[in-house]
């Protein structure tokens, strides 16, 4: 078990990095036994005996379905790079709550997460709505760019203000080579995100790449006690693919998650599913038998809707 980080308060709750000033602490620990409070797991500290997700819905019908990490091998203003969500449901749904990150340290966000370089952490804005069975592509680089490379206008740009920024570091980009993308929900002052669909796309490398295991973890962000929550275990199954989709072909989910991934076990996503269980190998494209395709943005295949 690593040694707790002192932590330094913010208006977001406690932030890493400092070595006196607030009486909360930050424990990121090596994965034990047990999910959630009161499993006996984890070092002995108060557990926020309220819902560390707030008042989100238990469930969520929306899933990464397709990226694009490269259309302009080594370009640092890739005109094409998007990542694509999917609405599987029939039923509108409110944007107000989720985030879009490639950064590990997306789960820090309600004690002030920071980001690499080109990482990001972004915010749909208040009012916004998917539509039941549409799919939104949101570009990393300008809307006029994505034209470009596409002929159709994105639905959400990280370089227009469409978006909410909450952490960037430089002008955003995906990694050629690979990197995980995550899909999450937050309520602005709970103790923790919730994961609602993770994907590692390509082939990442260095740590600077990788999606960190954060099994019990626990933080207190800015709800109104002064009890941590703990996020319960990941199962850390989930792996990269085979290879990465570069130039002019983009990653493409193929199935709902469905009997793919576990569900309901007290993970830290959607009705306690664990999206870090996911078998990418049978719900996106990139092998043998699913190779990788042009990009088709806004274009939703009826293998994804329920």
């Amino acid at each position: 078990m690593r040694a707790p980080l002192l932590v330094a308060c913010t208006l977001g709750g406690c932030l890493v990095g400092a070595a006196s000033g607030c009486e909360k602490l930050l424990s990121i620990q090596d994965p034990v036994a047990g999910n959630g409070p009161g499993d006996g797991g984890g070092i002995d500290v108060p557990i926020d005996a309220g819902n560390p997700y707030g008042n989100l819905p238990p469930g969520s019908p929306l899933l990464l379905s397709e990226i694009v990490l490269t259309t302009v091998p080594g370009s640092m203003t890739d005109p094409g790079e998007m990542i694509e969500i999917v609405n599987t449901s029939g039923d509108d749904v409110s944007l107000s709550t989720y985030y879009l990150s490639d950064s590990g340290n997306y789960y820090r966000l309600p004690l002030g997460a920071t980001v690499d370089p080109t990482d990001f952490i972004v915010k749909f804005p208040e009012g916004a709505v998917i539509h039941g069975h549409q799919a939104m592509a949101i570009a990393i680089s300008t809307p006029t760019d994505f034209a470009s490379s596409y002929g159709v206008a994105p639905s959400y740009s990280l370089r227009d203000g469409s978006l909410v920024t909450i952490a960037m570091n430089a002008a955003p980009q995906l990694t050629n080579a690979g990197e995980p993308i995550i899909l999450f929900q937050w309520d602005g002052q709970s103790d923790l995100v919730r994961d609602v669909d993770i994907m590692i796309a390509g082939v990442p490398s260095g740590a600077a790449n990788a999606l960190p295991n954060k099994s019990n973890a626990t933080q207190d962000g800015a709800d109104a006690d002064k009890d941590a929550s703990k996020y319960a275990v990941d199962l850390m199954t989930i792996h990269a693919q085979p290879s990465a989709p570069g130039n002019g072909v983009s990653t493409k989910r193929i199935a709902l998650e469905e009997t793919h991934e576990i569900h309901g076990a007290n993970g830290n996503g959607p009705s306690g599913d664990d999206e870090t269980s996911e078998d990418i190998s049978v719900t996106w494209d990139g092998t043998a038998a699913n190779p990788f395709t042009a990009p088709t943005p806004g274009q939703v295949p009826a293998a994804l809707l329920r």
